[in-house]
């Protein structure tokens, strides 16, 4: 969901892993936390209690808010996987979304609704990024969908977004922007 924007608001600095290896390590995570998964009551107290803190942690994100409650969050050998990086292990999702929140204005992910597959949860959210160089400095909102692997003490063992980096981001970004714009728009001629 916001590790992606670490890349977008450092203006791209490091290149993303091939798609390759990213699709390799989310394979590997899924498999290496199977055994760990617990599938909570439908809409029992513990996956309540799960969802209230992950919602609680995306709500106006900020690095008082990372540092403070990523351990609670991410169980220590979580998995995040934006789509643009992979990252393993809370100490490192935490420094990823520090990152992230130094460079925005405001990050603000709300939950619509979550659809749950065994012991993974889909949740389609709405994010909101204020942040210079981004769009102008105006606000962006984006969508997206979000699986979540949860362990029986309700931190999160995989994160892994599914959204549309180009037009969510990347199409906001000056003189990238346009291009992106362009690409797309020769795909869809009117």
């Amino acid at each position: 969901m916001l590790g992606g924007l670490v890349l977008l608001l450092a203006a791209c600095a490091a290149p993303a892993p091939p798609v390759a290896e990213l699709n390799a390590s989310y394979e590997q995570a899924l498999a290496r936390t199977a055994p760990l998964a617990a599938a909570f009551e439908p809409g029992g107290p513990a996956e309540q209690a799960a969802f209230d803190r992950l919602q609680d942690y995306f709500t106006r994100l900020d690095p008082a808010a990372v540092r403070a409650k990523t351990a609670v969050v991410y169980a220590p050998q979580a998995y995040l996987n934006d789509t643009l990086a992979a990252v393993e292990g809370a100490d490192a999702i935490e420094a990823y979304f520090a990152g992230t929140t130094t460079r925005a204005r405001l990050l603000d992910v709300r939950f619509l609704d979550r659809a749950r597959t065994g012991a993974d949860y889909y949740v389609r959210w709405q994010m909101t990024v204020e942040a210079d160089g981004l769009n102008g400095g105006q606000p962006v909102v984006t969508y997206g969908v979000t699986q979540f692997r949860f362990d029986a003490e309700g931190r999160v063992l995989v994160h892994k977004d599914f959204w549309d980096a180009g037009t969510g981001l990347y199409e906001q970004l000056p003189g990238l922007g346009g291009l992106v714009r362009r690409v797309r728009g020769s795909a869809h001629p009117d």
